[in-house]
C-alpha cells in the first residue's frame, strides 16, 4: 500500500498535534506578543463575514490547558479531511459553556504550525 505525499503531511501534522496535547506543550507561552498591534492580535475570523464555520462535535475538553477534541466535518479553509483530532482554543472564554458530547461551529487557522480554534459557537442542531 503507497501512501501519498498529501496523505503523509496529513497523517504528520496530527500525529505532531497529537503529541503536542499529549505533551501540555503551550507555544503560546513561549511566544513574545508585546510588540503586535491590536489589529494584529485580533482573530481575523471576528472580522470576517466571510469566514468558513465547520460543525464538529465535543470529544473532550480541557479548560485549564485550552485544548479540545473535536469530531469535524470537512474544514476547508485549511484542506482538512473530517475526522477527530485536537485542537488548541484561542481564548478559554470559548469553552466556558461547552461540555462532552455538544455540537460546536468553530473556525480555525494553521498558525506556524499549530491549528488554533479561533471562533467556536454552540450549533443549535
Amino acid at each position: 500500500m503507497t501512501m501519498s505525499f498529501k496523505n503523509f503531511l496529513l497523517v504528520l501534522s496530527i500525529s505532531l498535534a497529537s503529541f503536542s496535547v499529549m505533551a501540555g506543550h503551550h507555544q503560546s507561552e513561549h511566544m513574545d506578543h508585546s510588540d503586535m498591534t491590536h489589529e494584529q492580535s485580533a482573530s481575523s475570523c471576528a472580522d470576517d463575514d466571510s469566514c468558513d464555520m465547520t460543525r464538529g462535535v465535543v470529544v473532550s475538553l480541557n479548560k485549564e490547558k485550552r485544548k479540545i477534541v473535536l469530531n469535524h466535518e470537512e474544514i476547508k479553509n485549511i484542506d482538512m479531511s473530517p475526522m477527530t483530532m485536537p485542537f488548541s482554543v484561542e481564548r478559554v472564554s470559548l469553552m466556558h459553556e461547552l461540555a462532552k458530547g455538544d455540537h460546536v461551529l468553530f473556525y480555525v487557522e494553521n498558525v506556524d504550525g499549530e491549528l488554533i480554534i479561533k471562533e467556536m459557537v454552540k450549533d443549535s442542531k
